[in-house]
């Protein structure tokens, strides 16, 4: 009797406001670009360095731009208050 597996069938709501799936429906970055990232915030932790933000990871590799990020980051804050409310 795992959780994980009880999570894999049914995502939490807030699945819906992570930034890089944010970023990918806005069509800013691919989603072989967001796992990319992924794996150098999960590599960075893994080598006891201090982790980055998802979005500077991004920046950093040139993948979106600051206004695209920004963006990202107002749709989500949208999506977090409208699912706050009810």
């Amino acid at each position: 009797m795992t959780t994980g597996s009880s999570k894999n069938a049914r995502p939490p709501e807030s699945s819906k406001t992570l930034l890089g799936q944010i970023l990918v429906q806005l069509g800013y970055i691919t989603i072989y670009q967001l796992d990319e990232a992924l794996n150098i915030q999960t590599q960075d932790v893994a080598a006891g360095k201090e982790q980055k933000p998802l979005g500077q990871i991004l920046l950093e590799l040139g993948y979106c731009g600051p206004n695209q990020l920004i963006h990202a980051i107002q749709v989500q804050a949208e999506l977090r208050k409208a699912g706050s409310v009810g």
